[in-house]
């Protein structure tokens, strides 16, 4: 090889790193555009998996690692959230289920805050568009994932003052869980209405103004080893959603890790707690 013929062979892989690793093909936010029925309208989502032009790239920060929610001996499951100026947020997940080996197929050191890229195909999953393996044997389908930059941070939570502003669905994503999901929020000001706590539970919570939405505890959190919290707390985690049957609109949620995730609101008075006809 001469020095012309290898320093267009430099340049090609140079351009085929800055391609994949730097210039994302797809916007998360676009990716994530639903129809009435909550079902994703974006042309990649459900495309033939032969062809490598519907594969999307997408960039972003990691919300967590797989062990925070689930247990890694059967699945892996990632959020990742758009920066500016996408926005948004999308899951990756596969399970052990489907193709036992190799197992894990996909990096457990992940933290919250890392920047990371993951290629793949993507579908419908109870009112997401994910990136999956499509349930599928074939290690054609298995997506890829790549660690740009470790310890950027995690983004400040988008904080939600009433539980109203996230607990239905809007196609246009001007407003509801749509807008939210798959992303780092703060829910202020809620109280256990009802539901037994402890971990991989789901209880119901409510504001003063009486919307309510569902609070999962994380199965693999600490959330057995501490009381409820009584009166009005602050809670942190990611809105998810999990609507088993179309139309996939409704069954939000917020996701917590952990019992330091919910910080109680000391000093102020709950009044819900409150009988004022007495």
């Amino acid at each position: 090889m001469n020095f012309e013929q290898g320093l267009k062979l430099t340049l090609f892989i140079t351009l085929i790193m800055i391609t994949s690793a730097t210039l994302p093909a797809d916007n998360i936010w676009d990716l994530e555009a639903v129809d009435s029925e909550g079902m994703g309208t974006n042309p990649k989502v459900g495309a033939n998996v032969t062809n490598s032009a519907n594969k999307v790239i997408i960039q972003g920060i990691a919300l967590n690692n797989t062990a925070d929610y689930l247990s890694t001996t059967t699945q892996w499951q990632i959020y990742v959230q758009a920066e500016s100026p996408d926005k948004g947020g999308i899951a990756a997940w596969a399970g052990i289920f489907y193709r036992s080996t190799p197992w894990p197929r996909f990096p457990l050191d992940i933290q919250p805050g890392d920047r990371i890229q993951i290629e793949g195909f993507v579908e419908n999953a109870r009112g997401k568009v994910n990136i999956t393996e499509r349930h599928s044997p074939d290690p054609s389908i298995t997506f890829t994932v790549t660690t740009l930059q470790a310890g950027v941070g995690i983004p400040a939570p988008q904080v939600i003052t009433n539980l109203a502003d996230c607990n239905y669905f809007d196609q246009t994503r001007t407003g509801g869980g749509e807008k939210y999901q798959a992303q780092w929020v703060k829910l202020t000001w809620v109280h256990i209405a009802s539901g037994t706590w402890g971990n991989d539970k789901d209880l119901l919570l409510e504001d003063d103004a009486g919307s309510t939405l569902t609070m999962r505890l994380s199965a693999m959190g600490d959330f057995d080893l501490h009381p409820a919290p009584t009166g009005n707390f602050q809670v942190t985690g990611i809105l998810d959603q999990e609507d088993l049957a179309v139309p996939y609109i409704d069954s939000y949620r917020i996701w917590v890790k952990r019992y330091s995730d919910i910080e109680t609101l000391t000093g102020v008075i709950d009044w819900h707690e409150y009988d004022f006809k007495k």
